[in-house]
């Protein structure tokens, strides 16, 4: 009895080898006949890259073209010009006569001293009006005339003030004649009731300086002294 449960049971087990190599055979086979996809991207579960259609050519847009709008009535035409009446020229004025200019008064020449009516030594007195400067000087009217021995005619002039140390006639220089109270000189006249042309040095401001003035003599007022 014990003979025969160890050969069974032998038996079993060669029975169990046989079954066993017979299954892993198979699975071998069946392993190399299979293809290897576990380095595939299907394998991977990973999509293949889709393939890129080439782009259309882009065509230029059809140029669009402005519908002419016929109009819906021929335009009115353009009004004449309205003719404008030639300007009629003025009438022409009558210049105005200008009046003819009054003749200048002549200058009066001093007299000569001739004849018994005017000699060399007389003197005479004649209003003297003076213009210029400031205003505030003035000389002595009447002024005194007397005529030289060449009949050449002086006239003394007196100022109101003391501060004129010389005054120039044409040019010349002439200084006074008096050393005390207001400056006095003696200057020759060319003409009367023509303004004279001098010039006065005074001393009354901080430097002397020249002030122009104008005497007139009027020969009406002229009188023997």
């Amino acid at each position: 009895m014990k003979h025969n449960r160890i050969l069974r049971s032998a038996a079993a087990f060669a029975l169990s080898l046989a079954l066993l190599s017979g299954c892993g055979g198979n699975s071998s086979q069946n392993g190399a006949n299979e293809p290897d996809t576990a380095g595939s991207p299907a394998a991977a579960g990973e999509k293949e890259p889709e393939q890129r259609k080439p782009a259309e050519k882009e065509t230029a847009p059809a140029p669009v073209i402005p519908e002419t709008r016929k109009p819906d009535s021929a335009p009115a035409p353009a009004p004449e010009p309205e003719e404008i009446p030639a300007a009629q020229p003025e009438p022409a004025l009558e210049p105005t006569p200008t009046p003819a200019p009054e003749p200048a008064q002549e200058p009066q020449p001093v007299p000569e001293p001739e004849g018994e009516s005017v000699r060399a030594g007389d003197t005479y007195t004649i209003s003297v009006t003076l213009e210029g400067g400031s205003g505030r000087a003035s000389v002595e009217s009447p002024a005194t005339l007397y005529y030289d021995a060449y009949g050449k005619c002086w006239a003394t002039i007196v100022w109101s003030s003391p501060n004129f140390d010389y005054m120039k006639v044409d040019g010349q220089r002439y200084d006074p004649i008096n050393t005390e109270g207001n400056s006095t000189f003696k200057i020759p006249i060319f003409a009367l009731d023509t303004p004279l042309a001098v010039i006065a040095d005074t001393v009354a401001m901080s430097e002397p300086h020249e002030v122009e003035y104008t005497l007139t003599f009027d020969s009406a007022s002229m009188q023997d002294a």
